[in-house]
Parts: C-alpha cells; sequence; structure tokens
C-alpha cells in the first residue's frame, strides 16, 4: 500500500538531490559549504577487472572468461574495459581481437610497460588505447629500472610517440607515486605531458598508502602542472580500507576517471570496486558514471561465479547480506517509516537501484514483535498478544541455539505450534 510522505518543518524531502522513493543520503552531501561542492556531473570508468583484477593471488582468466567478462562491463556501461596485456600470452591476444570484432561501446585497452615490444603487441591485436605504465618512485627507478628519472621520462615519451604515431590512444600511468616526493612525482609527470602529450595521465596509489586528504592535494598539484587538455585519472588499492574516500578526495582534486575492479578484485587487498565507485558516484552525489546500476548485481554475479571468489557477505552493494534486517528494533522503525512514505528507511538506497532483490526480513534471536507481526500480517494470519509472545520466545530460543537467521520453514513450524495453524 503507497503512503504519501507528509514532510516536517525545517527539513524538506521531496525534490531535493537527497531523497526519493529509491534512496535517502545526506544532505550534507549537497551543502555550499561541503568540501564536494565542487565535483563534475559526469566520471568515467576505466574497468581493471581484467587486468589488474587477476593479480589476485591464485586467480586466471581464460580466453572465454575475458571475453564473458567484457561483454558484461560493456552492457554495464563502463567506458574503458582493460583486457590485459598483449605481450604476456596468446589467449590474451585472442581474446581482445574477439572482443573488438564486436564493436563495443567501451574502449579496448591494453596495458603496456614502457618497452617497444609491448606496445607492438597491443598495436598488432588493434586496442583502442594503450596505457604506457612507469613507476614514478626514485627508488624504485634506480634500484629497480636502473634509471635516472631524464631516462624514465626520455623512454615513455618515445613510447607514447610511438604508439601515438601508430593511431592508438595513448594514457601514461604513473605507478607507486605515493610513495615518492611530491617533488619528484609532479616533475616527472609534467615533463611526459609537455614532451609527450598523452591524452591523460594516471597517478597511482599503487599499495593504498596516501590518506583521502593527501590524495586530494596531489591531484590539485598535479592539475596545476598538467596542461589542462590532459586529463587526470586515479588508481588506488585499498590496503587501509581508504580507497572509496580516497576516489571521491581524488574527483574533488581534479581526477575525472577512475580505475576500478569488479568486486574489489586485484592484488593484495584489491582496486576500488567499480560497482562502489558507480553506486557511491550516482546515489550519493548523483555523479553520472555512464554505468547502468541496476546491472550491478548482475555482472557481480557473474565474475563471482567465474572467479569462483566471494565478496564478504557484508560488501558493499553486492554482499548477499547487505540487506538482511532481523534487528527487532530495526524492523520496528523501517515498517513505521514505510507507513509514512519513506521507502529507503533503514537503508541508503532500496536494494532494487543495484538491481537486487530486498530488503529481507530475517528472524533469528533478535527479532522483536515488530518482526512477528510482519511475518503474520505478510501471511494473513493474527494473534494474540500471548500467542505473539510464545511465537518470540521459541524464535529466539532457536536463535540462539543455532546461531543463525532461521529459515522461513522453521519460521513457518513455529507459527504453527502456536497457532495450530500454517
Amino acid at each position: 500500500m503507497a503512503h504519501t510522505l507528509e514532510e516536517l518543518a525545517g527539513m524538506p524531502m521531496k525534490g531535493t538531490p537527497y531523497f526519493d522513493d529509491a534512496r535517502w543520503v545526506s544532505p550534507l552531501n549537497f551543502m555550499d559549504e561541503a568540501l564536494f561542492k565542487r565535483l563534475p556531473a559526469r566520471v568515467s570508468i576505466h574497468d581493471v577487472t581484467l587486468r589488474d583484477g587477476e593479480q589476485t593471488c591464485g586467480l586466471v582468466w581464460r580466453e572465454d572468461d575475458r571475453v564473458r567478462i567484457g561483454e558484461a562491463l560493456n552492457e554495464l556501461g563502463v567506458d574503458r574495459i582493460e583486457v590485459g596485456m598483449p605481450i604476456i600470452s596468446e589467449e590474451n591476444r585472442l581474446a581482445i581481437k574477439r572482443l573488438k570484432k564486436m564493436h563495443l561501446k567501451s574502449e579496448i585497452v591494453a596495458f603496456c610497460r614502457a618497452i617497444p615490444k609491448d606496445l607492438d603487441a597491443a598495436i598488432d591485436v588493434g586496442v583502442d588505447r594503450i596505457i604506457v605504465e612507469h613507476a614514478v618512485n626514485p627508488y624504485l627507478n634506480t634500484y629497480v629500472y636502473h634509471s635516472s628519472r631524464e631516462e624514465v621520462v626520455e623512454k615513455v615519451t618515445n613510447c607514447i610517440n610511438y604508439a601515438r604515431k601508430n593511431g592508438v590512444k595513448v594514457s601514461f600511468m604513473g605507478w607507486d607515486a605515493t610513495r615518492s616526493s611530491l617533488d619528484y612525482v609532479l616533475d616527472t609527470f609534467s615533463q611526459i605531458a609537455r614532451n609527450a602529450n598523452p591524452e591523460t595521465v594516471a597517478f597511482v596509489d599503487s599499495f593504498g598508502v596516501g590518506t583521502p586528504q593527501a590524495i586530494q592535494f596531489a591531484f590539485e598539484e598535479l592539475r596545476k602542472v598538467v596542461p589542462e587538455n590532459i586529463g587526470l585519472e586515479f588508481h588506488v588499492h585499498n590496503e587501509f580500507g581508504m580507497a572509496m574516500g580516497s576516489v571521491m578526495a581524488a574527483i574533488a582534486g581534479g581526477a575525472r576517471i577512475i580505475h576500478s575492479s569488479m568486486n574489489g578484485l586485484g592484488e593484495r587487498t584489491g582496486n576500488v570496486a567499480t560497482e562502489q565507485v558507480a553506486a557511491a558516484l550516482k546515489i550519493l552525489l548523483n555523479i553520472d558514471t555512464g554505468v547502468d546500476i541496476s546491472k550491478l548485481w548482475g555482472v557481480s554475479g557473474l565474475v563471482r561465479d567465474i572467479a569462483k571468489l566471494l565478496p564478504a557477505y557484508n560488501a558493499p552493494v553486492v554482499g548477499d547480506r547487505l540487506f538482511w534486517v532481523e534487528s527487532g528494533v530495526v524492523v520496528d522503525a523501517l515498517d513505521k517509516l514505510n507507513s509514512a512514505g519513506i521507502n529507503s528507511a533503514m537503508t541508503p538506497y532500496m536494494p532494487q537501484l543495484v538491481g537486487r532483490p530486498g530488503p529481507e526480513i530475517k528472524y533469528g534471536a533478535f527479532s522483536g514483535n515488530a518482526s512477528l507481526k510482519y511475518y503474520l500480517r505478510q501471511h494473513g494470519l493474527s494473534a494474540t498478544e500471548g500467542q505473539l509472545e510464545e511465537i518470540l520466545e521459541k524464535v529466539h530460543a532457536e536463535g540462539r541455539i543455532r546461531k543463525v537467521v532461521l529459515e522461513e520453514a522453521l519460521i513457518a513450524q513455529i507459527v504453527e505450534s502456536v497457532l495450530g495453524k500454517a
């Protein structure tokens, strides 16, 4: 039964950017004084599930896996799909060729070291864009690559120019940027940007060690030294659980393209999750990413099935139990606010927004009267206060013994044992 919301004085709801039939988020996000007032209307997603996602320890994508996931990512609406490194294997090259023949809307991207043979392999399979990567940390460049900053700049510049001469779009990805001095990073990015003029440059927090405040500052400084015609991208890992906050901060600082991976797959703690980026930007801030967020649950399930890796049961957006409600207090508030005309009462958004069912009322050790009244109402049953109390005691006892939420069949048995009917 639909209900009309009667608004309270001092806090409008209808027609505001933070409330509608499917969500209720923070009015603070849209205050002029808020940090994120400078955010853009559009941000692009560069999905790295098929490349960096494969760096999840023990995960291997086969050719058919890459193609099927690539198709799904295209249907989802990501702007770019980083399919892998063509130089690595014939399977990678075949998957890229197959995806190119499908004439997808998403750009097909190859990841390449600043090495000519990597570029040739990518050019040969006809990718739309090449990511040319190199460290922008003086210790790595000295001890791993045995290169001075000047040599790094020259090497990367030559590679970018070579790829562009072969008709391929190019982005430069400077990794391990947050463990370097800012002066070294800014000078490296600035020289490469001015010498090679790539379409975009990507600042990378490879080990998730920059705080969101530091990331915003870094992007503000990067924007000062990189010409305005060159876009800024951000790639981050989730070592301390700050990846999504760092994404918000990077965008506030000037980033307009975010690298992310479905289900947060990736090396160590993984990359920031594509589903989190798309849902958070759309639901919290009305920022468009081109992603159809109603398809997030389905694509997440596909990746989960192929990878045989499950997100945490309470993972944002795609956790299996994310929209389970057991607490009697929460069910009571949910019921009353729903009756007042607020659908997204005890969750920030309705699960249907991201393509999944719910919310689901669950029964167990912490259920309350409101939970059981809800159950009885849903099944066209009624009970006296005494019967309700007896049902609740039995549910609590089973929940404490089993230490799980109870199956609906068991709830039906308990109700029948008290009421004498199903």
